[in-house]
């Protein structure tokens, strides 16, 4: 075993020495362009998949000359077991994959931890962990695609994706990626023996069985979704076409102007003083409270997640995960500026978050965190404007007017007395539905009060609820009355917005559960239970669409094994899944059990039953 990992080492030597110059190099020269550390996401999300593809075009190379004849069978006939053999070849791969990859990344990071005044933080090192098992995940997702019988194993690159692709801390994310490796690193040795063949193989074909249908889920229903909305489009009755918009529709209030949504609310109230309300509604009484915020960056988290700095006269300051301040620089005389908190430059307390700029309906600035709400005070001073206790949140919503202005949270909408000087009460109004589905708060000024419109549906066009639109009117006493209420058309059709469900409801919510059981700072997530969410009501016309998705692919699981030379537990294993799992899974019989090969069987073994009739 240390002879082929030392011979592996040497196999690859010269080729790993090119890669981790080239790599240092790259990033010694994009450090001086740009704060990698501090990047945009999109950039980190770039180094993702370059190391992602390196890692794949290794395994590509040195799986794919294994595969000579002469080469495998001198490789899989030495005196050790194929375990033995796959983990001096995995060690060699990790240590050229260290050595090529996290040296020259590490590096660069600590030269600008120790030698620049640059913010590096805890979560940046552990990028580089992540880049690491990223590689190693491409790595062994490679080997799995070149020694897989079947062409349709490239479907494998999905794993990785969907267990590691979320903005949540960087233990998280290790985590998943360490679990995605030990998936990986058992399916490669499901496949990693002299015939490459797991057809008899009970536990090999329900490892390659699982992703790939998976796969084939996301791949109908992303297919499927494109092509039905490119037809919508081609014959002009798409929603979001601007000529073509469903009247009394979830798109039409969301693309309405600010007064005209508070008039669409108000256009079937009964309430006598509804029509002096719309006389009297302009676009200077009226304002949107939000929500402009729907996801903060979580603490210690893996990439980037919103606006890391902000540029104040020749001062960038920049924000630091490990202090949850901001540090300043002097960009002229590259001279340190202090740290900058919740009270101004200066203060040593930290925010509860990474802080977002949001602004009002005035144009004026805040900063805003998951529960605290910020005021320039002048003099690089920040005043607390609103803080919510427990799990209630800030959505970055905020109106102001003369009289009174409105925040937005995850749970209410608070109206305060504009000014500190006024002694009358904040007044409370809670969300009518989850925050989730809110796709505008409206607040507008009228005569003896305000008027507050939600309109809901933002996610109906995924199958949750119904869209409709609440009006409220609040007067100077605080004594809160509805006005106004309307439900809002689907603006698909209704197999359309819960195709995921019926085509699989076992797959949708095993590609559904990482980013439900995942943190990743999606404002009101804890006031959601993810098993509701998974249990959700569905109409009936899903319920039919299901049962007969379900049944055809049931019989057409009968109809393939049919004469398959599979054992009839086997065969009745595999209907039955197919009924489970919906069209999917008979996709993935029909590529680990291909017509072809039963036909190269069949005629294998005609010459046999005639010899013995002789």
């Amino acid at each position: 075993m240390l002879d082929l990992y030392l011979s592996e080492l040497r196999r690859f030597r010269t080729g790993a020495a090119i890669y981790a110059v080239a790599t240092l190099l790259v990033l010694v020269l994009l450090s001086q362009l740009t704060e990698l550390a501090a990047a945009p996401r999109e950039l980190h999300q770039l180094f993702y998949l370059l190391v992602m593809l390196s890692g794949l075009g290794f395994a590509a190379y040195q799986f794919v000359t294994y595969r000579q004849p002469s080469r495998w069978i001198w490789l899989q006939h030495r005196p050790m077991h194929r375990a033995r053999i796959l983990a001096a070849i995995g060690l060699a791969s990790v240590t050229l994959i260290l050595l090529a990859l996290a040296l020259p990344m590490f590096l660069v990071l600590a030269s600008q931890d120790h030698f620049t005044l640059r913010v590096v933080d805890q979560r940046h090192y552990a990028g580089v962990a992540f880049l690491v098992l990223s590689a190693l995940s491409a790595w062994l997702a490679g080997a799995y695609m070149v020694l897989h019988r079947s062409r349709w194993a490239f479907v494998i690159l999905l794993l990785p994706l969907l267990l590691t692709m979320h903005m949540a801390a960087w233990t998280t994310i290790l985590a998943l990626s360490v679990l995605c490796n030990v998936l990986l690193v058992f399916l490669v040795y499901t496949v990693f023996r002299p015939n490459r063949s797991t057809g008899a193989d009970a536990t090999a074909t329900v490892a390659s069985a699982v992703p790939l249908a998976a796969s084939f889920f996301l791949a109908l229903l992303w297919g499927g979704s494109t092509l039905f909305q490119v037809g919508q489009m081609l014959v002009g009755v798409h929603p979001l076409n601007g000529d073509h918009v469903p009247r009394g529709g979830f798109v039409e209030a969301a693309r309405m102007e600010d007064h005209e949504v508070m008039l669409a609310g108000l256009a079937a109230s009964t309430d006598p003083r509804a029509p002096a309300w719309r006389a009297a509604l302009n676009e200077k009484n009226n304002a949107n409270v939000g929500p402009d915020v729907r996801q903060f960056a979580v603490r210690a988290g893996m990439s980037t997640q919103g606006n890391l700095g902000f540029q104040e006269g020749a001062t960038r300051w920049t924000f630091s995960d490990d202090r949850m301040q901001f540090k300043g620089l002097q960009m002229r005389t590259r001279q340190p500026q202090g740290w900058f908190g919740p009270a101004g430059v200066g203060d040593t307390q930290a925010f509860d978050s990474q802080p977002e700029p949001v602004r009002d309906n005035r144009r004026r600035g805040y900063m805003v965190t998951v529960q605290n709400l910020y005021a320039s005070a002048g003099d690089g001073k920040l005043q607390r404007v609103l803080h919510v206790d427990g799990g209630e949140q800030l959505t970055g919503g905020v109106a102001v007017f003369d009289n009174q202005s409105a925040y937005l949270t995850s749970r209410r909408l608070i109206l305060r007395p504009t000014g500190s000087a006024s002694a009358q009460r904040d007044i409370s109004l809670p969300l009518p539905l989850p925050f989730a589905d809110l796709a505008r708060a409206q607040v507008a000024q009228v005569d003896g009060g305000m008027l507050v419109s939600f309109v809901y549906g933002r996610r109906m066009v995924d199958g949750f609820g119904n869209g409709m639109q609440a009006t409220w009117f609040v007067d100077a006493a605080g004594q809160v009355s509805e006005v106004a209420r309307r439900e809002l058309t689907h603006d698909f059709p209704v197999l359309f917005e819960h195709k995921a469900w019926w085509l699989s409801p076992a797959l949708d919510a095993l590609v559904a559960l990482p980013s439900l059981l995942v943190d990743n700072g999606t404002v009101g997530s804890h006031d959601v239970n993810p098993l509701d969410t998974l249990l959700r009501p569905r109409p009936v016309a899903a319920w039919v669409a299901m049962l007969c998705a379900a049944l055809a692919a049931g019989i057409g699981a009968w109809i393939w094994t049919r004469s398959a030379r599979i054992s009839p537990r086997a065969r009745a294993v595999w209907c039955v899944a197919c009924v489970l799992a919906g069209p999917p899974a008979l996709l993935a019989l029909m590529v680990l059990h291909p017509r072809e090969l039963r036909d190269v069987q069949a005629a294998a073994a005609a010459p046999q039953l005639t010899t013995a009739h002789a």
